[in-house]
């Protein structure tokens, strides 16, 4: 690697960090339960050596709220909430950091994909391919929206690149296959998706690399025993009732009117032999299963508004940018035309990526689709490569990369000013924001109140007072009144002086309430109101 690269990727990588850093305790606007339950578990560990549940170190999963979450991304979370305490910072800086290594990973990858491999249609070397791909994933808005907040799936990512990259790595290093397949397991010890794509991952590398792992089957199988003999902890977990319980709310397969429509078709054709073959639930659910996969292909998922949930798009911009869409098309035939074998791998990266989420109903999903990036940056960039490749002439060239940069300059300064400006004012309340400013009222109070009522409006409130009080694990552990209902997620009526629910209850004098505004009784004394940053409000604190 010359200086000048080395220069440019060290500019890439700060960049990248700088826009996953930057402001990140304050916006997102808010903690999504998902970073307080981590958080507070890390929290946990750190202080008792058990999670919330009381389990000590638990290594095949974390009960949390009933979701059975993967351990890895707690663990990391550890010594970031020694570092910084109980707050955004600790919760998000894991993600801002595996964020930014996948970046510098993007790289590395490409330059082991293209390692022996001319640019024939030109005629150039590849080192402009790694830099560029690197620096799109590093502005690319779907990257950094998931970067910014406390979610597995970005340290999920890093660990799939880093297994990629050790693995292409070993066609040179042949001991490398013996450590090459463990960022995989990481990557199942951290995020679901993961889980699921992880196998089609490893067996797309292998058949990359073809011949060659052969040449060195003892190691190569070594290497995969050991991570299998790893995977066993986890193994349990992943065959009981417990892994299902999430799936099985969110799949396509329980939707019962897709049965029922197949009855209803059926019946109305006299059970016919055509019926039978036609109008089946397997038609059916294999027709849904295709409908959710390709919502994630759609324009306004990729190049217009991005995701429909706002906690992954700012709304305003696609997945990727609009300019991205002329090189996409380029890159991808250019690679299919000219290199085949990593066209093929890449193309089998994305579209076997995309697969776990294609069963969920809820569709086109950023984040359960994170595991297909860095593909469409590597595509994107081959294209930019082409195009400016083929311009002949220095002038034209100069005045195209201009261009270029001024379009690129355009489409990310939009972005961000719509993520520091408006986005946060706008979404706030699709953080669950309000929790914190209440607790925060509750910290500098406490001695004044026997009890806390606090509603369950926005979330889960108790493991967000749990967070932002700091409440002792132990004393957690021992007071709290709590239990699991028929669909197997956990709840908590109360622990210490706070009790949880919906309903308002009888009031009293030495007692604390914190409800929605349209909860609020007449006569009462309003002691506080929260209100979202566009100013509606979300919570009143009131008093009897």
């Amino acid at each position: 690697m010359s200086i000048k690269i080395r220069i440019i990727l060290i500019f890439i990588v700060g960049l990248a960090f700088g826009l996953r850093f930057y402001n990140v305790w304050d916006n997102p606007p808010a903690l999504s339960w998902d970073e307080v339950s981590i958080g507070y578990n890390a929290y946990s560990i750190l202080k008792t050596g058990r999670d919330e549940h009381g389990r000590f170190l638990p290594i095949d999963t974390f009960v949390g709220y009933g979701d059975y979450k993967p351990p890895l991304a707690i663990y990391i979370t550890v010594p970031f909430v020694a570092l910084f305490g109980l707050n955004e910072l600790a919760v998000r800086l894991p993600s801002v950091l595996f964020g930014t290594l996948t970046v510098l990973l993007t790289y590395f990858l490409v330059q082991e994909l293209f390692r022996d491999t001319l640019y024939k249609p030109y005629g150039r070397s590849t080192f402009d391919l790694p830099t560029i791909s690197a620096l799109l994933l590093a502005i690319s808005p779907w990257h950094i929206n998931l970067s910014r907040a406390g979610f597995e799936a970005t340290i999920a990512l890093f660990f799939i690149v880093l297994g990629v990259v050790l693995c292409l790595a070993a066609r040179r290093n042949a001991k490398l296959y013996w450590v090459c397949w463990l960022p995989f397991v990481a990557a199942v010890y951290t995020f679901n998706s993961a889980r699921y794509f992880v196998p089609f991952a490893a067996l797309g590398v292998v058949v990359f690399i073809g011949k060659r792992v052969f040449v060195h089957k003892k190691i190569f199988l070594g290497g995969i025993i050991l991570s299998i003999v790893l995977l066993l902890h986890i193994l349990p977990h992943l065959l009981s009732k417990e892994a299902r319980l999430r799936y099985n709310e969110v799949n396509i397969f329980s939707d019962i009117s897709i049965v029922e429509r197949a009855n209803d078709r059926r019946a109305y054709d006299n059970h016919s032999f055509m019926s039978a073959i036609f109008d089946n639930r397997r038609i059916g659910f294999a027709r849904s299963f295709l409908m959710h996969y390709f919502d994630h292909f759609t324009a306004d998922f990729l190049f217009i508004k991005g995701d429909g949930n706002p906690k992954f798009s700012t709304q305003d911009v696609g997945q990727l940018y609009s300019v991205d869409l002329p090189f996409l098309l380029l890159g991808v035939f250019v690679m299919l035309a000219y290199f085949r074998s990593q066209a093929v791998l890449l193309l089998y990266w994305l579209i076997t990526a995309i697969i776990p989420a294609a069963v969920a109903r809820e569709t086109p999903h950023a984040l359960r689709i994170l595991n297909s990036l860095p593909t469409w940056h590597i595509f994107i960039a081959l294209g930019i490569v082409v195009f400016l490749s083929n311009v002949h002439k220095k002038k034209v060239r100069l005045i195209c990369s201009i261009l270029l940069v001024v379009l690129y300059a355009g489409n990310v300064s939009y972005y961000l000013h719509n993520y520091y400006t408006h986005y946060p004012r706008i979404y706030s309340g699709e953080w669950q924001y309000g929790y914190k400013q209440a607790l925060d009222y509750v910290n500098s109070n406490t001695s004044k109140y026997k009890k806390i009522y606090l509603s369950e409006s926005i979330g889960r409130a108790y493991m967000y007072t749990l967070f932002y009080t700091a409440y002792n694990p132990e004393r957690f552990h021992k007071s709290n009144t709590s239990y699991f209902d028929a669909a197997g997620f956990y709840h908590v009526d109360g622990f210490g002086p706070f009790i949880f629910g919906s309903a308002l209850p009888v009031l009293d004098d030495v007692s604390l309430y914190i409800f929605p505004p349209n909860q609020v009784p007449t006569g009462v004394k309003i002691v506080k109101t929260i209100a979202l940053l566009d100013g509606s409000p979300v919570l009143t604190l009131f008093e009897k």
